[in-house]
This record gives C-alpha cells, sequence and structure tokens, in this order.
C-alpha cells in the first residue's frame, strides 16, 4: 500500500561518513532487502507498515525543499540514506528527480547509491553536475541469493550494465559490495574490475535479524567472519588495495 503524507522538513543532518546532508524523498522502500538496518532504524519503524509492501510519499517534499535550500550551508547530500531514491513508486511521484534539479541548480555536491535502473531516466539532469557521485550496490554475483534477499531489487546482470551505462556517459560511477552475500568473490571482482576504479565493502550488520534466513537456505557458513575476510581479500588481489575502501 502507497500512502501520501505530509512532511514539515526536508532536509536531514546525517552522520554517515560520505555525506553531511541527506534527503530521503520516501519512508519505506517496495525494492525490500530483507537484511535492511531502515526497517527498524528510522521513520519506518514508527508506522505500522510491513517493510517492502508499504511506503509512506512525502507528497510536499519539493515544496519544503525550496523553502530550505536557500538557507543551506553549502556541503554534499547522501540521497538517500532509509530507502532507495530510485524504487519503484519514484517512476510515478518523481520526487527523487525533482530533488536532483533543486540541488543542481545550487550546484550542491550529490552522492547517490541505488539499485535501480530507474537512474537512467535522470541521466539529463546527472549530466549538468560535475559533482555527482554514484554508487551502484552489488551485494552478489548469483542472482538466486539475490532472491533470497532483495526481491525487488534489480537482477545483478542488469546492476552491472547500469554500470557501464552510467560510466559510458561520463558520469562517475564505482560499486559498494555492501552487505557482502554469499557470492563468488574472485568472479565478481574480475567482472568489475574494468567497469569501476574502485569498490567499497562492507560486511552484514545485524547478522542475528536475517540468521534464519540463512539456515532457511543453508547459507549459514557465509555468516562468520572468515567468509567475509575472503572475499576482501579476493577483491584486493584482483583491484589492488588502492582501489578497496
Amino acid at each position: 500500500m502507497f500512502y501520501e503524507i505530509n512532511v514539515k522538513k526536508a532536509i536531514s543532518r546525517t552522520k554517515i561518513p560520505v555525506s553531511y546532508y541527506t534527503i530521503n524523498p520516501y519512508i519505506g522502500c517496495t525494492v525490500g532487502c530483507r537484511y535492511c538496518f531502515a526497517q527498524f532504524i528510522g521513520q519506518f519503524k514508527n508506522t505500522t507498515g510491513k517493510w517492502g509492501k508499504d511506503v509512506y510519499i512525502k507528497k510536499n517534499l519539493i515544496e519544503v525543499l525550496d523553502r530550505e535550500i536557500g538557507k543551506t550551508p553549502y556541503r554534499n547530500f547522501f540521497i538517500s540514506t532509509n530507502c532507495d531514491a530510485y524504487q519503484h513508486i519514484e517512476k510515478k511521484y518523481e520526487l527523487t528527480r525533482n530533488i536532483l534539479k533543486r540541488l543542481i541548480s545550487y550546484d550542491f555536491p550529490i552522492f547517490i547509491m541505488t539499485k535501480s535502473n530507474l537512474i537512467l531516466r535522470d541521466i539529463d539532469l546527472l549530466k549538468l553536475s560535475k559533482k555527482v557521485y554514484i554508487m551502484i550496490t552489488v551485494t552478489t554475483d548469483n542472482d538466486d541469493v539475490r532472491k533470497i534477499f532483495e526481491p525487488g531489487a534489480n537482477s545483478i546482470p542488469e546492476r552491472i550494465e547500469l554500470i557501464e551505462k552510467l560510466n559510458g556517459q561520463n558520469i562517475p560511477t564505482d560499486a559498494f559490495i555492501g552487505p557482502a552475500l554469499p557470492m563468488n568473490s574472485k568472479r565478481l571482482a574480475n567482472r568489475l574490475v574494468n567497469l569501476v576504479g574502485k569498490v567499497h565493502i562492507d560486511d552484514l550488520n545485524y547478522k542475528y535479524r536475517v540468521r534464519d534466513l540463512y539456515k532457511k537456505y543453508k547459507l549459514e557458513k557465509w555468516l562468520n567472519e572468515e567468509s567475509f575476510t575472503r572475499i576482501k581479500n579476493d577483491f584486493s588481489e584482483v583491484f589492488g588495495k588502492d582501489r578497496i575502501s
């Protein structure tokens, strides 16, 4: 279900190291990643919604943003921290597209992380700014694993093709391997090494939230520290340590 709501604030401060501000156009996310922290940390936890199914659309967000943006000190923005800004509902509401228009017009640096090829719709805007940096999340090379943990996300081949298309348009785009899900890490590293400048690798946080899911599909061994270390080592071997963060 989708619900339209009004908000009093558009721009929020974030403690995520890559950015100073964030704008979250939606509460909830139709991508529905089973491991996502946003279902129990942040605004969604205060709703009665079902994660992956219910989304609250901030229908007056752009109006509020127009009031705030001129008073906002020059810092970088993360779109967005608590949902995929290019989730399915964005195709209809275009909140993310309108956020981009405002931020680009004020020349703010913009960081975007997404799993969705809907971002290709906004290539015309992204090419207007020299201060846009994108990370496409690629958590595994195995699309069967993707279907378990990221049921509403674009497939892994689609995301790799997305990286190729964005970089082909001279829009700086790297890969975020996080959380690192069960994978053939050497194979994924070799697939990405000539497509991106860097990769950022992150372990699965809040493992207790998805432990039963790992057990159900007999993937428990991937929850240990040794598995994540092996993934990091494989990527370091292929990319070199200076291209890993």
